[in-house]
This record gives C-alpha cells, sequence and structure tokens, in this order.
C-alpha cells in the first residue's frame, strides 16, 4: 500500500486528535509515519506500528532563522522517505511542510485546526502569514477547515478559492469510548473547566464566576482541570492556581491524560474562551458523555451547542453573561438535565462521530490514488 505522513507540532497532540484516523490506516495496509516534536511517550505510536520521525518546531516563535531551518528540515525528510502523500496540522507545519512538500513533489493535504492570534488583527505580522498561507496552499490537493467561519476567513482573503477547500466539522470524537453509563446528577451540583491553564481560555472568567454563584449557591462545586502551560505569554502561574485553590471557591484537580471520570463526576462543562476555536475537542468529548455545555459564542465553540438543547451560549469576555448561563443550568431538574444531555450526546453522533471523519480520509485517498 502507501506510505502516509502525518505531520505537526506535538506527538501528543497528534495521538490524542488523530489516533483513530491513523490506527484505521495501518489497519488499511498504509505505512503511517508521524513527523512531529517528541514531547509524549512513543510507546502508544509502537503498539500501533506507527513510525515516529522527530523533528524540532518552536510553535509560537518568530525566528525565521529557525522556520528556515524547520523548512529545510521537512524538505530533506520528504525527499528521502519518498512518501505517497502528507497531511500537514498547524500553521508551521502547514506553511514550511507545504513548501518542503512541493518542493520534493508530494501530494498533499492541509488541515486548518484554528486560526490563532494572527487572525485576530489586521497588521504586519496577519499580512505576512495570510501572504504566507496564499503561497504555501496554493499547491495543495486540498485544504480542510474544522468550522466555517475558518473556512469564509480564508476565501474571503482570498488565501485560496472555495472550489480548494473542505468543511469536515471538526476532527471527531470516539463516541463509543466517551459513552457514559453515570447517570447525570445536579446534587451536588459540578461545574467542570477542561483546558490547558491559560487566561484567554477564560479560566479566570470561571473562578470570578464561580465566586460570584457560591454566595447564591454555595452547595455548587467548580473544578478546574488541565496542565500549565509555562512557554505561553498568557499562561497562568502556580502561585495563582494555589491561590484559587486555596480559596475554597474553585479545586484545581490537576493534569490528567484520562478526562472520562472527571466527566462522568461532573454536572455541566463550561469553556468561557475569550477567542475563536478550531474545534474544542473537550466539548465534543462532554457533549458525547451526555453532559450539557457553557461556552463562549465563538467559532469553533458554537457549532457543538445548539441553544438551549444541549447548552448555553455566554459572551465572550462578559462576566454577567457567563454567570446568567451557569445560573439558568443550576435551576434545571434532573429530568430537564438529561433531557439535555441526551440531545447534545445525539448531536455529536449526527455531526462530530469520529467514524465520519475517518470515512473522510478514507474517501480521500481513495480518489486521489484512484486518478494518480
Amino acid at each position: 500500500m502507501s506510505k502516509i505522513a502525518f505531520v505537526g507540532n506535538s506527538l501528543q497532540t497528534m495521538c490524542n486528535f488523530r489516533m483513530g484516523v491513523m490506527r484505521h490506516l495501518v489497519h488499511l495496509g498504509h505505512d503511517v509515519v508521524v513527523v512531529v516534536p517528541q514531547d509524549a511517550d512513543t510507546e502508544i505510536l509502537r503498539k500501533e506500528h506507527i513510525r515516529l520521525i522527530p523533528i524540532e518546531v518552536d510553535c509560537k516563535g518568530t525566528n525565521p532563522i529557525a522556520d528556515i531551518r524547520l523548512a529545510k528540515t521537512l524538505k530533506k525528510i520528504y525527499q528521502r522517505e519518498k512518501f505517497d502523500f502528507l497531511f500537514h496540522y498547524t500553521i508551521k507545519s502547514v506553511i514550511y511542510g507545504s513548501w518542503a512538500a512541493q518542493k520534493a513533489n508530494i501530494p498533499h493535504i492541509s488541515v486548518i485546526t484554528g486560526l490563532g492570534y494572527t487572525f485576530l488583527k489586521r497588521n504586519l505580522l496577519n499580512r505576512l502569514v495570510v501572504a504566507m498561507y496564499r503561497r504555501s496552499l496554493s499547491h495543495a490537493e486540498s485544504v480542510w477547515f474544522l468550522n466555517q467561519t475558518d473556512q469564509q476567513v480564508f476565501t474571503t482573503l482570498k488565501i485560496l478559492p472555495y472550489e480548494q477547500t473542505r468543511l469536515i466539522n471538526g476532527e471527531g470524537v470516539d463516541t463509543t469510548k466517551y459513552q457514559t453509563q453515570v447517570p447525570l446528577s445536579n446534587s451536588p451540583f459540578t461545574f467542570l473547566y477542561i483546558g490547558r491553564m491559560l487566561w484567554d481560555k477564560g479560566v479566570g472568567l470561571f473562578v470570578e464566576a464561580a465566586h460570584i454563584i457560591k454566595e447564591k449557591y454555595p452547595q455548587a462545586i467548580f473544578q478546574v482541570l488541565g496542565p500549565l502551560s509555562s512557554d505561553n505569554p498568557n499562561n497562568i502561574s502556580p502561585s495563582q492556581l494555589e491561590e484559587w485553590h486555596n480559596s475554597g471557591v474553585v479545586n484545581y484537580v490537576g493534569c490528567t491524560s484520562n478526562v472520562l471520570p472527571h466527566l462522568e463526576q461532573s454536572t455541566c462543562i463550561v469553556l468561557p474562551t475569550f477567542y475563536p476555536e478550531g474545534m474544542p475537542r473537550v466539548l465534543m468529548e462532554a457533549a458525547s458523555m451526555q453532559r450539557p455545555i457553557i461556552t463562549s459564542n465563538v467559532p469553533g465553540c458554537r457549532e457543538v451547542v445548539i441553544e438551549g438543547k444541549n447548552g448555553y451560549l455566554c459572551l465572550k469576555k462578559n462576566i454577567n453573561s457567563l454567570v446568567s448561563c451557569m445560573e439558568k443550568m443550576l435551576t434545571l431538574s434532573a429530568e430537564e438535565l438529561t433531557i439535555m444531555g441526551s440531545a447534545g450526546r445525539e448531536h455529536v453522533l449526527q455531526l462530530f462521530d469520529e467514524k465520519k471523519i475517518i470515512t473522510i480520509y478514507q474517501q480521500q485517498l481513495e480518489e486521489f490514488f484512484s486518478t494518480h
């Protein structure tokens, strides 16, 4: 069969988000290779018969020398390995990987997993990134988007024609794994934030809302789960987390690779992010587990929530809106919460089931190889 590479900026992310697709391609007989920085245990790759080629990617850096080095490294790997097809993820892998693929004459697809900070303002950096995207993506077989807003941004800015794009509705969730036998309970009512410890993910807003609601609903529980991110300028410091934890209002439960037990013990998942997301995996997992959701009304998040059916959408950076949504959720009966949870599960099965995403990958490859 064919040699197919998945190229990105994190082994952990690649395994968490795309293992189902890669496992399926291995099962079909393809030789699957992952080209990423080695930031996680490689044992899972070995078990799945997936090969790793480690690289260095300065995800947040703007050093042109490091970026040129990445482009040359990818070109050298592509020419040596002679891949039959490539999938690129995240901004630097997409831009420099696409350039390298063009030089090595290897067909490829780029997956835009989110717009990132560079699209928040029209400044010099944004214009530079747009120009680099426009140049690098021109030779891609197709460019996939996780949500419609990102797709519209790229076509409106004339980065690429609409005909070259495809909307895939997120990267899917394993609905067999993320299902629960634990009935949803509102006693005690437990709000849970899951995500990186970053200010712009809305963790501070969640804590502020918790203090307000706790005064009126002292029985409510507020938990925060996720990793610290020391290499990000928006990171929340360990001392700040400790202060919140010691307040007795919010419980920081640390970081884990298995969120299932925490989802099962929660009543509602809250993600009050400040900025657009590609398609947050945690929201799809929560809905698949029949847990109602509160999240910001921003691209990527709003697609997972049907307002009033499986959760509520709050205004971004708006504490009053977030508190209002959390109070509405608190006052629902156990039966109403259960109905909302069931609606979320059904929404995921219809749009975000991993099986649908796997089918898209398989059909794309079959179509390409049958015509080349």
